[in-house]
């Protein structure tokens, strides 16, 4: 398995892949191409991407910072929290060589990053996911990725409509309800029923979606 360098700026970090997989991803038989860092930029955070199977990553790290976590390991604490929510596709472990020798660095794909935007409660977060979707559709048209029916944008898509269908229902039960009721609004448990109805739909099809887009088909 061949060395791999990712540039950024002056500086030069070698990547290799990793026998040993996360719990959550495996990249250890992904071949990986040098890409030029000349677009990845998010206020005063550069991303020092890596292309992999025809796929942008970005470190964990730079997800980190681009997201405004002063802390560095606050991206990873957020990210364990959540870690059951990713998929292979979306994020994984690759050998970094640093001063310091071999290490383990963490790596998301756009959708991963865009998940763990998701999650994220800083300023920064709603910005950064739309920056995510951008490139991604920048993507969609040079043809990087394909535009017909994808299980993993899919699936992905499905996650995200219940992680927001879940933090309206917290927002609903926290409050917004009772606050509703006081100021005399009369649909609160029409509200409150549709919100269940969406969760009726929206969860098995998450489920069936994440549980088919390893394969790219249904039948």
């Amino acid at each position: 398995m061949k060395e791999v360098h990712k540039h950024k700026n002056d500086e030069t970090r070698k990547c290799a892949n990793t026998n040993r997989a996360s719990n959550v991803s495996n990249l250890g038989e992904t071949n990986m191409n040098i890409v030029q860092n000349n677009a990845l930029t998010f206020h005063n955070t550069t991303f020092s991407y890596m292309e992999m199977a025809g796929h942008i990553w970005l470190t964990a790290t730079e997800v980190g910072e681009a997201l405004g976590y002063a802390d560095d390991k606050a991206i990873h604490r957020l990210f364990r929290k959540h870690a059951d929510e990713f998929t292979v596709n979306m994020t994984g472990v690759v050998k970094v060589t640093t001063p310091g020798g071999m290490q383990d660095s963490r790596v998301f794909s756009l959708r991963g990053a865009h998940l763990m935007g998701m999650f994220a409660r800083t300023t920064k977060a709603k910005e950064f996911r739309r920056w995510v979707l951008d490139i991604l559709d920048r993507e969609v048209s040079q043809g990087n990725v394909n535009p017909a029916f994808d299980f993993d944008m899919a699936a992905h898509n499905a996650r995200a409509i219940n992680i927001h269908l879940r933090a309206i229902k917290e927002m609903w039960r926290g409050g917004l309800a009772d606050g509703l009721k006081l100021i005399g609004y009369k649909d609160c448990g029409n509200i409150s029923e549709r919100l269940a109805d969406m969760t009726f739909f929206t969860a098995p099809l998450e489920s069936s979606l994440s549980k088919y887009e390893k394969k790219g088909k249904i039948h």
